[in-house]
């Protein structure tokens, strides 16, 4: 037998192994599983970090990849094929390309490689959620799961917030198992509008109706001692998006009622935490306080949802109790509505002079306010700055972009501010545009709209009241994430950025399911097979070099013998050779041992693999000092200062050696004369 016949066979094994599954659980809830444990995955990572280090994401986008390879071995890539489907995946491919193209380009090649690592995490799931969902998976449980997931891991932070509040909390604001404050609130957030549509529909039990109603009440407070103003703007800009897309509007006022009433019962005592943290009080007795106001305010909102459900399906779809719903919900929110506007009025006074205080707050970075709430503050996030030279470099180089990942280097040469250290432009748009040009932000925010379309086209043209249902939480919950991410770092946090991705897929697939004769799994064309295999063994071989490399490098950093550290080192980078920071820290384990010529090859080496960034300079200069080669130590110091031109220490040490040196220096300007 030839080798292709057997690998035919193979094939075709998978594939009537996948038909027998699915004809004994049932296809529609094999694909539902799926599409659940996609979802589930972003919970997990939010326990860990948010899956920002490679060993978080890394092991997730694995484990999506092995499915994707099944599934496209099975030959069930074919059922999403729809035009909206197939534009908005080859839109995503072509980011994702590109994004492996600026490696050409990219001064640090091993950030640009990380890049595309996630971005190949992101492509995978889009494209495996939209199979799924073509395939018969229930939309409807897939919002059920995101929703859930965030808040099973606020549950875990807050009955372990008494043995780890120093952990959770860093400059008076909660940063939760997430490591961020903003990125914790928005991984708690991003699914709320999706919880208030799991409340509000007749469709699910009413016990998990009232389960995820008790959720959005728990992650929102939670959310609130992140004291992100992110998560502020972002929800007030996604809340009319729900109401005017969706289909059971009368049902996202009732479930919204309770949310309102249980923060505004709860912020005093949120806020308090953040003010006994300012002042130096105590705020564990405050933390103390705020929890079992917390857990109270919970279990109202859990059973205010579980009555609801009863009642809703003994009503029915009578006439009298939508017309009963909607005067209830508006006695609900409208006095509320009016409480909170004729308050705002009278603290701001003139909306117009108000705006632009603010605006002028933002630009200069002033922080009046923020000793009362950093709510009340528009000041302190140095962000226009950030964004000043994330534009620069799109203007600079419009068509490429610096390279991806790659904006911290051109940060610290072109701010005009010292902000300490940052990596990232802290906007998705203008990173898209200044690390990837003109052609990457075409094709990512030619990927957006396609999605968006495709969803709103459903919606008007032919979905019922729970179809608009999906497609009003779904919007609502994207804007929220691309609002927020407009102002954070969220491409590099996937617990935050990707259930935004799951349900861009899932606007885009097709909506209506398969018909009498028409097999759902019915086998792909043999090209857009090999383009899913293809796709999952990229992966495999991108990610898994990045993945062991990190493990390693980890395995060396906890070890005592700088003599084993260095050799577990070197496997990290014989897996990743083009990262600099491996580079530098072999430099460091050197100098450990005594052996100088190593380290100053490796400081050499992390200059050659970043050279645009200050800090391998610095360190090479450095090491030059320390044995007494000034004049060297000042070259590289000097070339450093001109990278960061506004370091304190940087100028201090290149002054130091300069002033280290003045008959070398005069002889060579004599000689020069």
């Amino acid at each position: 037998m030839s080798k292709k016949g057997s690998t035919t066979k193979s094939v075709d094994r998978v594939r009537e192994g996948f038909i027998g599954l699915a004809g004994v659980v049932g296809g529609r809830r094999l694909a539902t599983a799926g599409l659940v444990g996609v979802a589930m995955i972003t919970a997990w990572m939010g326990y860990d970090y948010g899956g920002y280090y490679v060993d978080g994401w890394g092991l997730a986008a694995l484990v999506l990849a092995a499915g994707l390879l099944a599934v496209a071995l099975a030959g069930f890539l074919g059922g999403a094929r729809s035009w909206w489907s197939v534009a908005a995946t080859s839109l995503f491919i072509g980011y994702a390309a590109w994004t492996f193209l600026s490696l050409m380009w990219s001064p640090n090649r091993g950030d640009a490689w990380v890049a595309s690592g996630q971005t190949l995490l992101y492509l995978i799931a889009f494209w495996l959620v939209a199979t799924l969902v073509a395939l018969g998976a229930s939309r409807r449980w897939a919002l059920a799961a995101t929703a859930f997931g965030p808040g099973l891991v606020a549950i875990y932070t807050i009955l372990t917030l008494p043995i780890r509040t120093d952990d959770y909390f860093v400059s008076n604001r909660f940063m939760g198992t997430v490591g961020y404050f903003n990125g914790e609130a928005a991984f708690l957030l991003v699914p709320f509008w999706v919880s208030i549509y799991v409340a509000g529909t007749r469709r699910i039990h009413p016990a998990v109706r009232a389960v995820a109603l008790a959720g959005a009440v728990f992650g929102a407070e939670v959310a609130v001692l992140a004291q992100s103003r992110g998560a502020m703007v972002a929800m007030a800009l996604s809340l009319p998006v729900y109401f005017l897309f969706s289909g059971q509007r009368v049902r996202g006022f009732f479930a919204l009622a309770p949310i309102i009433l249980a923060l505004i019962v709860a912020f005093p005592d949120l806020n308090e935490v953040y003010q006994e943290f300012l002042a130096g009080g105590d705020p564990r007795a405050a933390l103390e306080d705020v929890t079992a106001l917390i857990w109270l305010t919970t279990l109202g909102a859990g059973a205010y949802g579980l009555i609801w459900g009863i009642l809703d399906r003994r009503l029915g779809r009578s006439a009298n109790a939508g017309r009963a719903g909607l005067i209830l919900a508006a006695a609900c929110i409208v006095p509320l509505a009016t409480a909170g506007a004729f308050t705002f009025a009278e603290r701001v006074g003139n909306p117009v002079s108000w705006g632009q205080e603010t605006a002028r707050a933002f630009i200069e970075n002033d922080q009046t306010g923020v000793e009362e709430s950093r709510y009340l503050s528009a000041g302190g996030s140095d962000r226009f700055t950030l964004w000043q030279v994330a534009w620069e470099d799109f203007t600079e180089n419009p068509i490429l972009g610096v390279g991806s990942h790659n904006y911290e280097a051109t940060y610290y040469q072109e701010r005009e501010a010292d902000f300490g250290t940052l990596r990232q432009p802290h906007s998705l748009p203008l990173e898209a545009l200044a690390e990837r040009g003109v052609v990457g932000g075409m094709l990512f925010f030619g990927f957006l709209g396609v999605c968006v379309a495709a969803g709103l086209r459903e919606r008007f043209r032919n979905l019922n009241s729970e179809g608009k249902a999906h497609v009003g939480a779904m919007l609502a919950a994207i804007t929220y994430w691309f609002v927020h991410s407009s102002a954070e770092w969220f491409w590099q946090i996937p617990a935050v950025t990707l259930p935004a991705i799951l349900y861009l897929a899932m606007l885009v697939a097709p909506w209506r399911r398969l018909r009498g004769g028409e097999d759902a799994f019915a086998p792909s064309d043999r090209p857009l097979k090999l383009a899913g295999v293809g796709l999952a063994v990229l992966a495999f071989a991108t990610i898994t070099p990045l993945y062991a490399a990190h493990v390693f490098k980890e395995s060396a950093q906890n070890e005592d013998n700088p003599w084993v550290a260095l050799r577990t080192l070197e496997f990290a980078q014989a897996m990743n050779p083009l990262d600099p920071e491996l580079a530098r820290r072999e430099g460091d384990l050197a100098l450990r041992i005594g052996d100088v010529p190593r380290a100053t090859q490796s400081y050499a080496l992390a200059i050659q693999l970043n050279p645009e960034h200050y800090a391998p300079y610095s360190v090479l200069g450095g090491l030059y000092e320390q044995i007494g080669q000034d004049e060297r130590a000042a070259e590289l110091y000097q070339r450093s200062l001109q990278l960061n031109p506004l370091d304190p220490a940087l100028q201090e040490n290149a002054a130091r050696t300069e002033a280290q040196t003045p008959e070398e220096s005069g002889e060579s300007g004599a000689s020069s004369d």
